[in-house]
């Protein structure tokens, strides 16, 4: 393993930021810190505000910091898909050093694999080694110290918005911060949550945020297909201070409270009350009826996500389905899934101490994948982002946290390449009854979204 001791994950997201801290020992993971704070400068997974989202970095730090009593001065970020393209790339240099296989060669031929053309503000973001070719011996893993006249490295290129990266870097940097590395969301999910049987026989995992959510299938223990619908768990609260003209805070709290992801499981005589704009009396509605106004948002998201798994052959995974992040968070999503999907569907949401909520698992993933990677991964990763090589050592630091520590027949995917269309999302704002307004929201979205 490359990365002993202290991890520090940071997963900067639309809505929250969340710093946890983990003491990896004997390819053991144990969190020992969390911290998490509102997130003020990101805007649909885009860091919109360096400054502010700085100030929420070091906010979130300043919690773990008081947990543990130690300084944080390196994190391992996550990068949340938006618009991955896959490419297979190649790069072959001559062995330098009288045959001799250094990590400088890997490096080197890291350098040479990234020399594609690429348009616009696009940027390799994240890259997996698949093997290395030392003359005509392929299939090698970690080529240091091999004798040989040529190396080559393959492996997969995540290409996305140069901006993202941009901003996400000088934000960390701003909070006083080194990047140890980023890591690409669906890489660190499909590596981490699904069992090993999952990665190898083939798995579709979804993650719902807060302004998108990421469809993923992994197989042979590589991503094979990133789909992403930019609509969340933010859009829901939306619809809901939308058509029963209530705020956007009571709408999410009425969500979290009292929402139902599908109206077959409400309650139709558990009747709520609430504050509507305008209005000195408040008005009623039961569970039921809240319920419709968010299923048809849930039905929207999963059958559009359901539409392009289906061209690909995902639901032929025998792994089924792994939903996971703060979206899914909704009672009765996992039944609905499953509905709408005909397969089997589980929630996944990290066990440790502290993090007992599927919205933690971006976080989570980031330090269990950092601990998992190899000297190589780690070389690669460095050498992408133009990091100066460092080589793993153990160390020594002891934390002790000042109070309780968090803690078949394979299906083949028939195409790989991720499909993100631009989505409209626009909102009736017609002052009409209150059911009308359901239907106008529901009538709305589908017809855009077609």
């Amino acid at each position: 393993m490359a990365n002993h001791g202290l991890i520090v994950g940071l997963d900067v997201g639309t809505n929250t930021v969340k710093v946890l801290v983990a003491d990896v020992r004997n390819q053991q993971v144990n969190i020992i810190a969390v911290g998490r704070t509102v997130s003020h400068g990101v805007k649909r997974g885009m860091v919109v505000d360096i400054e502010a989202t700085a100030k929420d970095i070091q906010a979130a730090l300043d919690q773990v910091v008081e947990q543990t009593g130690v300084q944080v001065s390196e994190v391992i970020a996550n990068i949340h898909a938006a618009d991955i393209q896959m490419q297979h790339v190649s790069g072959t240099i001559a062995v330098q050093d009288s045959q001799h296989i250094s990590y400088a060669d890997v490096q080197a031929a890291v350098d040479r694999a990234l020399q594609i053309p690429l348009a616009g503000e696009r940027t390799v973001i994240d890259l997996q080694p698949t093997e290395f070719v030392v003359d005509d011996f392929d299939g090698v893993q970690d080529p240091n110290d091999m004798v040989g006249v040529h190396l080559t490295m393959k492996g997969l290129a995540y290409i996305g918005a140069r901006p993202y990266l941009t901003n996400l870097r000088a934000a960390i940097e701003r909070a006083g911060l080194t990047v140890r590395d980023f890591v690409l969301a669906p890489l660190a999910y499909t590596q981490t949550i699904p069992s090993d049987a999952e990665q190898d026989f083939g798995t579709i995992l979804m993650d719902m945020g807060a302004s998108r959510t990421t469809a993923m299938i992994v197989q042979d223990h590589q991503v094979k297909y990133i789909s992403t619908f930019p609509a969340g768990s933010d859009n829901i609260t939306r619809d809901i201070s939308t058509v029963l003209n209530i705020g956007v805070h009571d709408a999410d709290e009425l969500k979290l409270n009292a929402g139902v992801a599908t109206a077959e499981l409400a309650n139709a005589k558990n009747q709520l009350t609430l504050n509507v704009v305008g209005k000195e009396t408040p008005m009623q509605i039961s569970e039921a009826e809240l319920a419709e106004i968010i299923q048809a948002r849930v039905e929207q998201i999963v059958g559009k996500l359901g539409d392009r798994l289906t061209k690909v052959s995902g639901f032929e995974m025998p792994g089924g389905v792994i939903i996971t992040g703060g979206g899914v968070a909704l009672r009765g999503i996992e039944t609905k899934i499953a509905s709408e999907y005909g397969v089997k569907v589980r929630l996944f949401s990290p066990s440790d101490i502290g993090l007992g909520h599927p919205g933690y698992a971006g976080a989570w993933s980031i330090v269990h994948y950092a601990a998992q990677q190899s000297q190589v991964e780690l070389i690669v990763k460095q050498a992408l982002y133009g990091l100066p090589l460092t080589f793993a050592q153990a160390r020594r630091t002891t934390v002790q946290p000042v109070r309780e520590s968090p803690k078949a027949a394979k299906a083949k995917v028939k195409s790989e390449k991720p499909v993100t269309e631009p989505i409209s999302e626009a909102e009736p704002q017609e002052k009409i009854s209150l059911w009308e307004r359901i239907k106008r929201v529901v009538a709305d979205s589908f017809e855009k979204e077609d």
